[in-house]
């Protein structure tokens, strides 16, 4: 009966069943409680009326004392006293009344008859009377007496009263305890009964799930289901119990998946096309439950599909299909790959004889047909679903196969393509790189002619001189002694001797602008020497102003030099950092200029500003010009080739670049821009002061 029970309702039914019980001992014990509140009540107002009495008992007693007194005493004091005694017994009694109010009613009645007689001893004491006072004093009290007594007997009456009412409130509150606790014991038990029978219902099938689950976890598929039933117990039963055939498929499923990852890893692990297709129609055949297995190529040209290989075939079939290629549109593997889904063949044999695949997917790629997978098995009827579609995953497989092979030819293509590209490149880029760096000396060569000009003069002139001084010495050798020329021999000598020396100072400067300007000129060797900054920064400055004036005859310009005297030296490729600075000072130059000429301010001066400061490991160049700086749009491409904002035939717009790659790459340090424009623009250099074993040379030109 129980089982036939959903748990729901099971678990509602024991639980209203608690509800009931509780609500019926609990509605029990409550009516037991008022009643017994009921009788405390009665027992607490009894006890109430009995202080009422006791309180009337005592004002009589107190009545009579300021009575007797009164007789005796005549006193105002007493009266009074009296008075208020019977007044507050006269309220305590009105108390009682509703309680007993025959018993009250005798107790007026005694006290008004003691009270006259008391009022009548007053009077004949007050005509001292006293025998006759003392006489009606006897009777009134004789009326107390019998007040007291009636006063008594209400108390005690009251009291058994009370006593009786406590004694069975008691009395009831007790049986409804040994009965509450008889009900609770039994609701308890029942309770208990109910759930363990409930429990039951539920704990053992429960069981016998976690048994069958814990049997499938293990693997174990023939473990012992419970039957399925109504409840939910037996939902889960018919739930677990198809999860087991699930499993069952999900064996064979995951055997196939795992054919289809080893054939997934093989296709992503190697390019050899062969050994992975010859693996594909193994596992194909296999799974599908095939006899043989081809895979055919596709001819995009031809629009034809070719034989490639066979895995099951027999050699005489396998040669006859290598000759005979199957069109697009044409039998199954023609069909499939016009509709692009595997195409079943009912018949195993053609009129020709040849044998007919059964089943053919094709080999697609982003709906590129690249061939085709067949497999035959020689039993009639279809392929199952699950098995057409292993296969189709299979063609899938093969086809990345296929693209992986041709991407990986096209891929090497392109290498050698590229190669030959970056070759070609590189040949470019130095050419450029010597155009660039040419084009800085064509800017050049006229500040160098300039400059050079003025040693030469001197060596003209002082040779001229000493000429014209050797035919003096001549006259002087040749004159006798004692006469007036042969007195100026010596100074002739020594004027010749100055001559010569400045002949010779001057030659070597020639010599030094010279190689000076070879040494830019000629490609870099990428030698790396100990070299002084300050020195390089003077030289390149001296050949950019010269440069400048040399363009522009009214070129001026303010030079401030801050270098720091104890820079020291700093590992360097002496000709690369001189570049640096030429095209440095090159791009200020003609910012100042451009700025001059553009501004319209005739109180601007053009002002270049070099600082060099040593900072341990490393020291800072900056080069800083009041020119027409920079927008941010261009500040942020000043290093980019060929990113120029000079006029077409005035800049390559490789001078900041070849000075990024000489600084970061070859010498491991950095450059930064900052530029407002139309105020300034500086450049920063960090040079380390020993350049890093890996630091690659830049290739700046080839030889001159």
């Amino acid at each position: 009966m129980m089982s036939r029970l959903t748990i729901r309702t099971r678990l509602i039914l024991l639980t209203s069943m608690g509800l009931l019980v509780l609500i019926a001992t609990n509605f029990y014990l409550n009516r037991k409680l008022a009643e017994n509140s009921a009788g405390m009540v009665k027992a607490a107002e009894l006890l109430g009326v009995i202080e009422q009495a006791n309180s009337a008992q005592i004002a009589f007693g107190k009545m009579r004392y300021w009575m007797t007194d009164l007789a005796v005493s005549l006193l105002m004091l007493s009266e009074r006293n009296a008075h208020a005694a019977r007044a507050r017994m006269e309220g305590d009694l009105d108390q009682l009344a509703r309680y007993r109010p025959q018993a009250v009613a005798a107790v007026r009645g005694e006290l008004e008859q003691y009270q006259q007689l008391a009022h009548k001893a007053v009077d004949e004491y007050t005509a001292d009377h006293r025998v006759i006072g003392n006489s009606l004093l006897a009777q009134a009290s004789q009326h107390g007496v019998v007040v007291d007594r009636q006063l008594a007997a209400i108390v005690h009456e009251l009291t058994r009263e009370a006593i009786a009412a406590r004694e069975q409130a008691v009395a009831k509150a007790a049986a409804a305890t040994r009965l509450s606790r008889i009900v609770v014991s039994a609701a308890v038990l029942v309770g208990a009964l109910l759930t363990l029978l409930v429990l039951r219902s539920i704990a053992v099938p429960l069981r016998r799930l976690v048994v069958a689950m814990h049997g499938l976890n293990t693997g174990d598929l023939a473990v012992s289901i419970p039957a399925a039933g109504p409840d939910e117990i037996g939902a889960m039963a018919h739930t677990l119990a198809a999860f087991r055939d699930t499993l069952e498929e999900l064996r064979l499923t995951l055997a196939q998946f795992e054919a289809l990852r080893g054939v997934g890893r093989a296709v992503g692990s190697t390019l050899d096309l062969e050994a992975v297709l010859a693996l594909i129609i193994a596992r194909a055949v296999e799974f599908s439950r095939a006899s043989a297995g081809m895979i055919y190529d596709y001819e995009p040209t031809a629009r034809e599909f070719r034989f490639s290989m066979s895995q099951g075939a027999e050699a005489e079939l396998t040669e006859r299909l290598k000759t005979q290629p199957i069109h697009l549109g044409e039998g199954a593997v023609g069909r499939a790959a016009i509709s692009t889904t595997p195409v079943q063949v009912p018949d195993l044999a053609d009129p020709k004889g040849i044998g007919i695949p059964k089943l053919a997917a094709p080999l697609l790629h982003e709906q590129t047909i690249l061939g085709g997978l067949i497999v035959v098995r020689r039993e009639a009827g279809n392929f199952s679903d699950e098995t057409v579609r292993l296969v189709e995953a299979f063609a899938t497989q093969s086809a990345l196969a296929v693209r992986n092979a041709k991407l990986f030819e096209a891929q090497r293509q392109r290498e050698r393509d590229l190669r030959a590209t970056h070759d070609q490149l590189k040949a470019a880029q130095a050419n450029l790189i010597q155009a660039e760096k040419m084009a800085s000396l064509g800017q050049l060569t006229a500040g160098i002619a300039h400059e050079i000009k003025n040693p030469l003069n001197f060596v003209n002139n002082f040779a001229e001189l000493s000429r014209e001084l050797l035919g003096e010495l001549k006259e002087a050798v040749d004159s006798p002694p004692g006469s007036d020329r042969s007195e100026d021999f010596d100074d002739l000598i020594a004027t010749l001797s100055s001559n010569l020396a400045k002949i010779a100072e001057h030659g070597r400067r020639a010599d030094g602008i010279v190689k000076s300007m070879l040494l830019h000129s000629r490609g870099g060797s990428g030698e790396r020497r100990q070299s002084d900054i300050n020195a390089l920064i003077e030289e390149a400055l001296n050949l950019a102003y010269h440069g400048a004036r040399a363009q522009d005859q009214g070129f001026n310009v303010t030079l401030q030099r801050d270098l720091d005297p104890n820079l020291g030296p700093v590992e360097t490729v002496p000709q690369d950092i001189t570049r640096v600075f030429l095209n440095l000072f090159g791009n200020a130059f003609y910012a100042v200029n451009k700025r001059r000429r553009d501004g319209g301010d005739p109180s601007f001066a053009p002002t270049l500003t070099l600082t060099t400061r040593s900072h341990g490991d490393e020291i800072e160049v900056r080069v800083c010009d009041n020119g027409s700086g920079m927008p941010p749009e261009v500040r942020d491409k000043a290093f980019t080739p060929f990113f120029t904002t000079k006029p077409t035939g005035e800049g390559t717009g490789l001078g900041l670049s070849i000075s990024y790659d000489i600084v970061v790459q070859e010498h491991g340090g950095t450059i930064a821009v900052d530029s407002r424009e139309g105020e300034f623009t500086e450049f920063t250099l960090n040079l380390p002061r020993h350049l890093a074993a890996s630091a690659a040379p830049i290739v700046t030109g080839v030889s001159a």
